[in-house]
């Protein structure tokens, strides 16, 4: 069995995109090939642009970073820590915690918050979708531990009562039509057949999952669509430290303070899935990792030539990006398989990676 049925890969630099290429398949029934615009579901690639939405609140004053998020969404209710579960039973005893949640926990992944799939206390209550807002419990006493989560879900519920606006139009008007990100948004394309169908490994094979006609809730942590040279204008806007194109979305301090590490003495740990169907064990990540507001931060150099200070994510259908500021360089790769961490595609984006690099140092000799 193949990495994929089918990829899009891309580079970039702060001058703009260097280099796009589809291969393989977009669908398989009725056939189609991968196009280089190509739509895909990026789930969790929607955290950086949420987290970049909330610095922009932060330099208008409308929001504080150490401030509770309760101050800022009438109606939060902030969950209590779990201090026991009976897996049998299913029951469980909580306690209230000792402080209050702030944006910034919620934006590094300290708040407590866990992840249905991650978090085998949560996928017992699961009963067909899971409240991705008001969780029964946290994982966690808030700032004690780094665990990947839906906090930016909860975050996503602060642009409504501090911008006036709800978090789509506030990405669509401030980010996308600034960034001229014409494929982006909370909605499948107008033409169906530009989106590119899921497939999940199952018993040896690729299982193609049917494709939806509408998106679901716009919520801060997932849901947007978008592709790969659309995307890459987000990350180049990171690379150029806010501004793109002779357009300023966010003071260069802002983004540095997102790019670098906000988790202090703990480290972005390798995450233990809960839920095999839906995601492995996070493969790229071994316990040396920082974290800033939305990404992975790298502490030290790849053997695929990332340099330590490099930056990251991905989302839970095998989409993946890395910028590197030191090299001048971003780099996105793209496919909509299931379970996440997929070991096969993420040697391919490991071995795109390297030959990006590769073929940076050939063209500098």
């Amino acid at each position: 069995m193949g990495v994929a049925p089918g990829i899009v890969g891309g580079l970039a630099n702060r001058f703009g995109t260097l280099y796009l290429h589809a291969t393989g398949l977009q669908s398989g029934a009725p056939r189609a090939d991968m196009h280089i615009d190509s739509v895909f579901r990026i789930a969790s690639m929607t955290k950086p642009v949420t987290s970049l939405a909330v610095l922009m609140l932060v330099e208008e004053g409308k929001v504080d970073l150490d401030a509770p998020f309760a101050e800022y969404v009438p109606g939060y209710r902030q969950p209590e820590v779990l201090r026991s579960f009976d897996k049998a039973t299913k029951r469980y005893a909580t306690s209230p915690a000792e402080s209050r949640i702030t944006v910034r926990q919620l934006l590094t992944h300290t708040g407590g918050y866990g992840y249905w799939f991650m978090d085998a206390p949560l996928l017992a209550l699961t009963k067909g979708a899971p409240n991705l807002l008001d969780p029964p419990f946290l994982m966690y006493p808030p700032g004690r531990k780094f665990s990947y989560s839906t906090s930016t879900d909860v975050l996503g519920q602060i642009f409504a009562p501090v911008a006036g606006m709800p978090i789509e139009t506030f990405f669509e008007r401030r980010i996308f039509a600034p960034l001229d990100m014409r494929d982006t948004g909370y909605s499948p394309p107008g033409d169906l057949s530009r989106l590119v169908t899921v497939n999940a490994r199952r018993r040896g094979a690729f299982v193609e999952q049917p494709n939806e006609t509408r998106g679901n809730a716009p919520r801060g942590g997932g849901g947007l669509y978008s592709t790969a040279a659309d995307y890459l204008r987000f990350l180049c806007l990171l690379l150029n430290g806010g501004e793109l194109e002779g357009r300023r979305l966010l003071a260069r301090e802002l983004v540095d303070a997102m790019t670098h590490n906000q988790i202090s003495e703990l480290y972005a740990e390798r995450q233990v899935a809960a839920l095999g169907e839906r995601s492995n064990d996070f493969v790229f990540m071994d316990g040396s990792q920082k974290f800033g507001f939305g990404v992975m931060i790298e502490t030290r150099d790849r053997p695929t030539g990332r340099a330590a200070g490099s930056y990251s994510w991905g989302g839970i259908y095998n989409t993946y990006f890395w910028v590197d500021p030191s090299a001048d360089l971003t780099g996105v790769l793209l496919t909509q398989t299931l379970p996440f961490a997929d070991p096969a595609v993420h040697g391919a984006y490991e071995r795109f990676e390297k030959a990006a690099y590769g073929a940076r140092q050939k063209r500098n000799a």
